[in-house]
């Protein structure tokens, strides 16, 4: 027996210097023109799908996928934040990208065998040694699922176009805020200052968001006011005649009691009218205006500022911290229905 233990450790021992020895003499040769040794790619591959299955939400936690602007958002963050890599459906990527180690898969090829739930996770984590990031903030898998939900659509073979990756400027900031609905807010509602401290808080990462963290990294950060005045002076709502907002068709009773939680405030929280909406100047209250903005994105909102992930303005995580999903549900109700 104190043979074989002996011999065990002569090997070991053996093992970790010859592993010393790649490391520290550079035996293992690294070059992408190489490639990986036989087997080990097939070793990797098999990680990582079995990692993904293991560490992915169940599925039951997948919404509904089909809803057209959460689409239409998912493919204009595509546009620019995966395309490079990726590709767009039917057109070559570049000789740089093919040259890659391991090559990055077109982007039919890439969703073929991979559910929702999965996705979602490889999106939101990314994948180690396969030069795939993970999502740019963190506590933000709600928007990752407009990045599924295109996706599933290219599974389906129903996916939208997606915007050019070369637009620049108000061009590319109207991919999404002068077409899309839902999910995403309208801006001919606010102040220009708002919006211009908005970018700001994006860019820094103040406001934690993926999508609007990587479309704040294209805009040079000069022109932040410029694109704020020209989006307050737009008119009418993003994704006009796209169909009815959920407020327009919530119940009576639900708007009533979102108006009355919106009128209510405490010693420590105002009412919602004191800062959001209650006087007809834009200019004049001291938050964003809501009346007008699409129910989807106030109750995304909303629950972002309940749930802790937002925490730059200490009065609205106060104001937040205690709504349950049916006092969102019905203050975004109640400020989604009215015109502003």
């Amino acid at each position: 027996m104190r043979k074989v233990l002996l011999t065990l450790a002569v090997l070991a021992g053996l093992g970790l210097a010859g592993a010393a020895a790649v490391v520290g003499f550079g035996l293992y040769n690294v070059s992408a023109q190489v490639g990986h040794l036989p087997g080990v790619s097939w070793v990797l591959h098999t990680t990582f799908r079995n990692s993904v299955r293991l560490r992915a939400p169940a599925p039951d936690e997948v919404p509904p996928l089909d809803d057209p602007d959460l689409i239409a958002l998912g493919a204009g963050h595509y546009a620019t934040a995966c395309v490079d890599c990726h590709g767009a459906l039917g057109q070559p990527r570049s000789a740089t990208v093919r040259a890659m180690v391991p090559v990055p898969p077109p982007i039919d090829e890439a969703v073929a065998h991979w559910r929702p739930n999965e996705l979602h996770w490889i999106v939101e984590n990314g994948v180690k040694m396969s030069g795939m990031p993970a999502w740019p903030v963190q506590d933000r898998g709600d928007e990752v699922w407009a990045v599924v939900a295109y996706l599933v659509s290219v599974q389906e073979g129903a996916s939208p176009e997606i915007p050019s990756p070369d637009l620049a400027g108000l061009d590319y900031c109207q991919s999404c805020h002068g077409r899309i609905g839902g999910p995403v807010p309208r801006l001919d509602i606010l102040s220009e200052a708002y919006i211009g401290t908005q970018l700001d808080a994006y860019l820094t990462g103040l406001r934690p968001s993926g999508i609007m963290a990587q479309a704040a990294s294209r805009v040079p950060q000069a022109r932040f006011d410029e694109l704020a005045r020209a989006f307050v002076t737009q008119s009418g709502p993003a994704g006009a005649g796209a169909g009815p907002d959920l407020g327009d068709i919530a119940s009576t009773e639900e708007r009533e009691t979102g108006a009355e939680l919106a009128r209510l405030g405490t010693r420590d929280v105002p009412a919602c009218l004191a800062c959001h909406g209650g006087e007809p100047a834009r200019e004049a209250a001291k938050g964003p205006r809501l009346f007008g903005q699409s129910r989807a994105y106030l109750a995304a909102q909303l629950e972002l500022w309940r749930d802790g992930v937002y925490s730059h303005d200490d009065l609205m995580a106060a104001a937040a911290r205690d709504l349950s999903d049916a006092d969102i549900a019905a203050v975004s109700a109640f400020f989604a229905a009215a015109d502003p």
